[in-house]
Order: C-alpha cells, then structure tokens, then sequence
C-alpha cells in the first residue's frame, strides 16, 4: 500500500501509546491552568473578599465593602462628646500673685485682689511606693497564755507587695499585653523598685487561683444562655502551636487553651457539650458535631468569600446572593426598629424561595469538570461549589439571623474576643509555658467580661485580689 506524502505508518500499540500520553498531557495542563489561576488569585485577596486579615494583606489600597451613608467624618450631630471640664474642688491651689503695676510701678502686693481668673491643670503625682508597716501586738495574760493579734488576711509575709501594686501589674500583663520584663522595667522607672519576673509570674497565678469561682460561673452562664459566639485561634507556646478556643455572649468571655483544635479540645473545655441554645460560628466542621444545639453561621465571612466569587471569578450568583443577604439583613434590622420579633410569613417565604433559587442556578451554572489534584486521581471540588453546598445543606443555619431575631447577621463578637490573643502575641510574644497561657486566658476572660459589664477594670482586679471577684448578672 502506497502512504501518501506527510504520512507514516505506525502500530496500533504505538498509536495507542501516544494517544494515552496526549491524554495525560491535556489532564496536566488542565492542573497546571487551575493552579495558576488559584496562585493569580491570591494576590488580589485581603479583608474586603476573603479572612485573610489586614495585618497580612499584601500593602495596597483595600476596597470598602460598606455602603456609603452620605455622612461627613467625625462626630455626627447630637453626639456628646467629652472634653476636660474644671472640678469645684481642686485638690490643691496656687496662687500666682502681683509685685506691682506693670505701668506706674506701684508696690501692690498687699493689696487684696479684686478677682481670680482660673486654669486647672490635670497631672499625676510623683508615683513613689508608700510603705506601710504593721505591727501586731503581743500580750502575755495572768494565766500565761501569749496572746498575738491576727495580721490583716492580705498581709501574708514579712516584706510583700501590696494590692494596688499587685493589680497594676496584672493590668499591664493581661489588659495591656506588656511582657513580664517590659513590666519589670516599667516599674523600676515608675518607682525606683525592680520587680522581678518571677514575682510577676506569682500575682498572676494568685489572681488566677481567684478566679477560679469566676470561671466556673461564665461556663454555667453561656452553657445556658439563649445565643452564644465561638471562634478559634493558634497560639504559640514554646515555640509549639497550640490553640485557645473562645466561647462569649454580649456579657460574658470564656477562654479554653488546649494542645488541641478538634472536638476533643472542645469536649475537655466543657462548654459546647452541654450547649442546648443557638451557637454562632464561622462553619468550622468541628461545630456542627454538636447536635444538641441549634446553629447559626456567620454571614461576614459569606459576604467576603462571595464578594470574592464575584469580582475575580465573575459569578453572577455571588453578586445576587451578596445582595438577597444585605436585604434580609436591612428588613430584619428595619422590623427591630418597629419593635417586631419576626418578620410576617409571606416575607419569610419569598426570601427563602429567592434564596434557594439563586443556589440552585448557583449549582447548574457552575462546570462539573474536576481537576485531579494528586497521583492517586483525588478530585478537587470547586471552591464556589462548596461554598454553594454549604448553602443548600445550612439554609437555616445560614438565614438564622432572620429566623430568629435574637441571632446576630455575623460572628463578629467572636472575632472581636478571639482577637485580643492575636494583639497579645504581637506585642509580648510567645507564651513561655503552658501554664502562662492558661493564666492569660482566665484573667483575659474575666477582664473582657468585667468591660462588657462597663465595670472598671482595675477595680474588680483588686477585688479579685481581695477574693471578691466581679459576677456579670444573669
């Protein structure tokens, strides 16, 4: 058989050969696209499209995700503001007299003034360390007993610091995340006292002792309450990874450290086991094994994966999925203002039936095909179809901010409680034990729920000090 010109001949087991590797080429290139496509994409993530935080955004201008009021910056009108004001009594008064006139030169210094223009200045003392010594007296009785008097119950060794002292230190450990050295440092500057770090380490513990009570109150209150926030963090404990699990309403703050993330973590810290009210979270999995709660997803983090979807990816879904969310969210926010506790049927309806079409159109527009991710032919979903499953399994989990009033549109309490181990780390550091961490965790929690309450801090310090801690009311 004569072969045309720009032809060969080859076996079927070679044309078999080639066509297989022509296959796996193409399924490679395929990998190869949606890798770059994934690695192109971050480079356009920050706070406003996805939970990369702006203290990890790549430096560039953020686009703002919130709509504009048509307000001016600054203090809006009717709002108080807060200024110093001069006090009736002043501790202490200076008198600034006169010599004599400035223009004839007359000697008026033991004239009585006709009047007083007043200035009043706000300062601090000179901060040096008063030392109190007490004695206790001893008496011997004609029957020869020797009687000595009780030292006072904070008075516990011969040389100590006191409360005052003892509360400043917690403060600037737990509320101002100081390190203990930076705080040793302070003090000597402040008093001409060097506090060792160890003596630091030893109020902390005291005040964690304390705090016990305290502790074991906060986990009854939330395990009962009507909603309550959780969120998750790593922190860093020796150079190890572990993880601080938070569990908050709008008047309490619980924190559990673990060497662990999953639901055993969750199980030893004690709270979500015994939850049987409505829990807000970010749709961690490890959440949802806990059935014996209803929950309610934050929809914060909806908004930025779907501003994501939309602006990189061009789904068309995302954009009115975004928008159906904050129309929910300005009909319940406007029914609150009226004082109704839900919306009317007919309005509950047509929202869920907007809402699972848009998920269902979401689901069919969106291509089946599947990128293999590794040698053993493991399939990738893609990330807008398991943002979309996630929808249509958790509707009501998604919409329980509009089911149920009480539950808020996001988890932003969480975050906002989470997020104060994150400044902490920043600004001291790594924890050196675990027992630090878990010192941190209990005063941070009580200190965080004493602010809720507008209750001042240092205050309810030195009460826990003096066995006396602050109990946020039912």
């Amino acid at each position: 058989m004569e072969i045309p010109e720009g032809y060969i001949l080859i076996r079927q087991e070679e044309y078999q050969a080639i066509l297989g590797t022509i296959i796996q080429l193409n399924e490679r290139i395929k990998e190869l696209t949606e890798r770059i496509k994934e690695l192109e994409g971050q480079k356009n993530k920050d706070s406003h499209n996805s939970h990369i935080p702006p203290s990890k955004a790549i430096i560039k201008i953020i686009k703002n995700s919130r709509e504009k009021t048509g307000k001016k910056q600054g203090g809006q009108e009717g709002h108080l503001g807060k200024t110093l004001e001069m006090v009736a009594n002043p501790d202490k008064t200076e008198i600034h007299r006169i010599g004599c006139c400035e223009k004839c030169g007359l000697d008026l210094s033991k004239s009585e003034a006709e009047a007083y223009e007043k200035r009043q200045v706000f300062d601090l003392p000179i901060i040096k360390l008063e030392v109190t010594e007490h004695q206790s007296e001893i008496k011997i009785c004609r029957c020869g007993h020797t009687n000595k008097a009780k030292f006072p119950e904070t008075v516990k060794a011969p040389v100590q610091y006191g409360i005052n002292l003892q509360s400043l230190c917690i403060n600037l450990s737990n509320y101002q995340f100081m390190s203990y050295d930076r705080i040793s440092e302070f003090m000597e500057d402040l008093t001409g006292y060097k506090i060792n770090v160890s003596t630091i380490n030893r109020v902390n513990e005291n005040m964690y002792n304390e705090l016990e009570p305290f502790e074991k109150h906060t986990m009854e209150q939330i395990q009962n309450s009507a909603v309550s926030h959780h969120d998750e963090s790593g922190i860093y404990c020796e150079g190890k990874r572990i993880w601080l699990h938070s569990s908050s309403t709008t008047n309490l703050t619980h924190y559990g450290v673990d060497a662990e993330r999953g639901k055993s973590a969750t199980d030893r810290i004690g709270i979500l086991p015994y939850r049987k009210g409505k829990i807000v979270h970010d749709s961690w999995a490890t959440y949802f094994l806990y059935t014996n709660c209803k929950h309610g997803l934050c929809n914060a983090h909806h908004l930025r994966e779907l501003t994501w979807f939309e602006e990189e990816e061009n789904a068309a879904w995302a954009g009115e999925m975004k928008k159906l969310l904050l129309e929910i969210k300005k009909e319940v926010e406007s029914a609150q203002q009226q004082g109704k506790t839900e919306l009317e049927k007919e309005t509950l309806i047509n929202f869920i039936t907007k809402y699972q079409n848009i998920v269902g159109g979401g689901i069919n527009s969106i291509s089946r095909v599947q990128i293999k991710t590794n040698k053993r032919g493991k399939c990738k979903k893609p990330k807008q179809l398991n943002l979309l499953e996630r929808f249509e399994k958790n509707t009501a989990s998604v919409l329980a901010f509009m089911l149920d009033f009480n539950v808020p549109f996001d988890n932003n309490l969480a975050e906002r409680d989470i997020r104060m181990i994150k400044v902490k780390q920043k600004v001291s550091g790594t924890f050196r034990s675990i027992k630090g961490a878990k010192y941190f965790a209990r005063i941070r929690a009580y200190i965080s729920t004493v602010k809720k309450n507008d209750r001042n801090v240092f205050i309810e310090i030195r009460n826990a000090l003096l066995a006396n801690p602050f109990f946020s009311p039912t």
